[in-house]
Formats: structure tokens, sequence, C-alpha cells
């Protein structure tokens, strides 16, 4: 969660939990249905770009984007080619949950966030952006996807179909999508294990460990609250305990790690310290 301002922004709704990913979905199954992956006139709550930005960060826990994030420029001329360009409002959900993909999406803009499932919560595990793709891996792994594909801001993609790109890595890229693919479920394995414990303080605890440095406390606790889809009363009381505990620490607005190892303590026994 890389350091922000934290003056409010129009698009940042006054309910935080009406951002979150189980809402964005309950209220674009709600809207009158438009064409594929698309929400009619339906139209979500938009995140700032601060939000996003701190999100996009605490899921990648500062690392540099690795290949398979990044596809190279003779598959982005490929999609390109072949593909089909859409827009694609914020809320609506390009992959759905248990489903065979039919298709891979190379966002041009905007960004797409891939939504879990755990203990009845909606934790969003990675985001597809600029020039990222998403689906490719399930496509390849011949596998219906474990999770929800939901457009976090207006977006627009470039879509390919799954047999189209499928032949065209088995031709071309095959090296290349072997190395990505592993990669890709490691990346999202370390996502799950951080979603483990049954108890969100470890979750909130793990969050805090991948981002150190100094940050907007109150940007900090939406970010947290979105990508866990925890609601905000339950986010304050986990950062209070955490600070009580001398985990954390809250000075001028701002929210620091304090001791990583109690957060550690946390994390490998589920329990407090």
């Amino acid at each position: 969660m890389r350091r922000q301002s934290a003056d409010p922004d129009p698009l940042v709704s006054s309910n935080t939990r009406s951002a979150t990913p189980t809402a964005v979905a309950e209220r674009t199954a709600a809207a009158s249905a438009g064409p594929a992956g698309e929400a009619g006139s339906h139209h979500a709550a938009a995140w700032s770009k601060a939000r996003l930005s701190a999100a996009v960060a605490a899921t990648r826990s500062g690392r540099m984007p690795v290949a398979r994030e990044q596809p190279l420029l003779d598959e982005i001329e490929f999609f390109g080619a072949v593909g089909t360009r859409r827009d694609v409002r914020s809320g609506a959900a390009l992959v759905r949950r248990g489903t065979t993909v039919g298709e891979v999406h190379l966002v041009e803009r905007g960004a797409l966030a891939v939504v879990g499932n755990h203990s009845g919560r909606n934790p969003i595990l990675a985001f597809a952006l600029r020039r990222e793709l998403c689906s490719a891996v399930p496509v390849l792994l011949h596998e219906a996807t474990p999770w929800d594909a939901i457009a976090v801001v207006d977006s627009s993609v470039i879509t390919v179909a799954a047999d189209a790109f499928t032949a065209a890595v088995l031709e071309r890229w095959v090296d290349r999508w072997t190395t990505r693919t592993l990669t890709w479920l490691a990346d999202i394995g370390t996502r799950m294990a951080d979603l483990d414990h049954p108890d969100p303080r470890a979750q909130v605890a793990a969050l805090l460990l991948r981002n150190r440095g100094t940050h907007s406390l109150e940007l900090c606790r939406r970010t947290i609250a979105d990508l866990l889809d925890l609601d905000d009363v339950t986010t304050r009381n986990i950062l209070t305990d955490l600070a009580s505990l001398g985990a954390i620490r809250h000075t001028g607005g701002c929210i620091a790690v304090a001791r990583p190892e109690i957060l550690r303590r946390i994390i490998t026994a589920g329990v407090r310290p």
C-alpha cells in the first residue's frame, strides 16, 4: 500500500462496504443484463485512483511485474489483429467462477480484479491492468475458473476466443507460456495462503507484512476492506486491536508496522499472541 494522499475523492463511496467485490457483484447481477460482459445501464460505484493504486501495490507485494503480467509485442499485435475491442463498465463481470473460460482478455484501459471466495467473503486475489492479460492460464489449463473477474473501474479490453489463443500458444509461444503458467499458479497460491486462516486478523496481518513504510490510515483501512471484503466495522476493530498489541502504530493520520514479529505470530498461530 504505497503512500497516497488522504484527500477525499468524489469517486469514493461514503459506504466502504458498498465498494467491496461482493456488493459490486450483487449490484451487477441485479442490473438489467446487456451484452456479454456488460451491465446494461447499471454503473457500480467507481474506485478512486488512490485506492486502486494502493490495492494493486498490496496484492503485488512491491515486487517487479513478472513475465505473465506483460505480454510481449508479438502477443499484443496478435490480440489486436484477431481480437474484438469492447468497453466494460465498472462492476461488470467478464469471467464467472466455475465456468469454462471461453476467451482471454487483454486490458487496454482500466483494471479488472480477480475475485476469490473464502468463508462467505469475496477477497481480491490479483489485478489485471493495462497491457496485462486476464483468463489466459485457465484457458491453457482447460479448467473452469476458480474466481470471478470484475471491472473495478470503467475499462476497455481486447477479447480473443479461447481456441484461437490456445492455438497461437501451441504454435508460437509454448516455452514462454509454460514459465508464465507456473509463475501464475505460484502467485495465486501465495494469495490463497494469505486467506487460509479463518481469523480475519491473520489475513490483515499478512497484508500489512507485505507492505512496509508509512501510509495514510484512511486509505490503508479502505484498501484492506476492499481486498479482503471485510465490512468497515470489522476492519476498524482489527486495526485497533493490532495497534493495542503494539504491532502497528497510528501517528498523525498515518499507519506503519511497528513490530512485524507480532504480525508473524498472529499469522502463524491465528490466535492472540
